[in-house]
């Protein structure tokens, strides 16, 4: 009879890293989660080529970037073609008024403009094979150019994403018979978001067997998901006997690297898709004795209440029990 070895079960600390990884948990007093909701780490040891995505990067840089990418693009195939009718030499393209060799390359060089673009004003034309090969081939390389450009344009209004606003500090503010961690947020754009559902990572540095290493804490929320999002929201977690954070003061989140870091997923009804939003807020972010300044107003156009969204920041300071 076989003898089977009786494996340990895996450590839990390796299983609540939230995908971090055991190695950044235990060698990094950075923040983690950055307020933009990118990773605050590094990827090294492959070329370029391996690590970038050009639908990616076309499909999510800003529309000024995307633009220029374009117009880059366009000017570096015309100037690509123009010096292939160029060292045709003359005479390739009829009706050409160029004297000296600066001004047959821009004929040649706004000849291939109109190719490219399936202008064809018809003043100049190519005379010979090779010119016309060359024609042919600029002008399938259009199409392909075109069309691709008009997908990314698509996928780019097509992207479902979402613009949440937090507040720049989160506070420790007064709450039912105790205090609170609270923050706010608040949707920029006037899509609607419905179903938004928000989870916080309490995390911060704790000795163990003579190492600091990263514990992570979910914090139960007092309420953790909304049906609709017309307005602002500030999250709360209720720092009571069962709370993480019961002992935790302004000096040993200090000294703990403490950081919160936040998940908020909704329902975008524009497109009718999952969209997802990231940040977080280090120690340095937390506001202890303080509670938000009311963002409402009544009374204006015709509807009955608002929200002033520049106010998101706004907090007093206020006495702690």
């Amino acid at each position: 009879m076989k003898a089977f070895r009786k494996h340990s079960p895996q450590n839990s600390d390796d299983k609540n890293d939230l995908g971090f990884g055991s190695r950044l948990s235990q060698g990094t007093n950075e923040r983690l989660l950055n307020r933009d909701g990118s990773f605050n780490v590094f990827r090294d040891g492959i070329s370029v080529a391996q690590s970038l995505s050009i639908y990616h990067l076309l499909v999510s840089v800003s529309w000024t970037k995307f633009f220029l990418f374009v117009a880059a693009g366009f000017t570096a195939v015309n100037v690509v073609f123009a010096f292939g009718y160029y060292s045709l030499g003359p005479g390739v393209l009829f009706g050409s008024d160029a004297i000296s060799e600066t001004e047959r390359f821009f004929d040649s060089f706004f000849f291939s403009v109109q190719t490219l673009a399936t202008i064809g004003y018809g003043k100049m034309s190519p005379v010979g094979l090779l010119p016309n090969i060359l024609v042919a081939l600029e002008a399938l390389f259009g199409l392909i150019g075109l069309s691709i450009v008009t997908g990314l344009s698509f996928a780019r209004f097509a992207r479902p994403n979402t613009k949440i606003l937090y507040s720049n500090n989160a506070v420790i503010a007064p709450f039912k018979e105790g205090t609170a961690f609270m923050f706010r947020m608040i949707n920029q754009r006037s899509s609607q978001l419905i179903q938004v559902e928000a989870q916080v990572i309490f995390s911060k540095m704790v000795e163990k067997e003579g190492r600091r290493i990263r514990h992570y804490h979910p914090l139960p929320l007092e309420r953790n998901k909304v049906m609709f999002f017309p307005l602002h929201w500030t999250v709360v977690h209720y720092i009571d006997e069962n709370s993480p954070m019961k002992n935790e003061t302004a000096r040993t989140l200090a000294e703990n690297e403490a950081e919160f870091m936040i998940l908020v997923n909704a329902v975008d009804e524009t497109y009718s898709q999952i969209v997802y939003s990231r940040s977080s807020y280090r120690f340095n972010e937390i506001v202890w004795g303080a509670k938000f300044k009311d963002m409402f107003e009544t009374g204006r156009d015709g509807k009955p209440v608002g929200v002033r969204l520049e106010r998101i920041h706004e907090y007093d300071r206020v006495a702690l029990d």
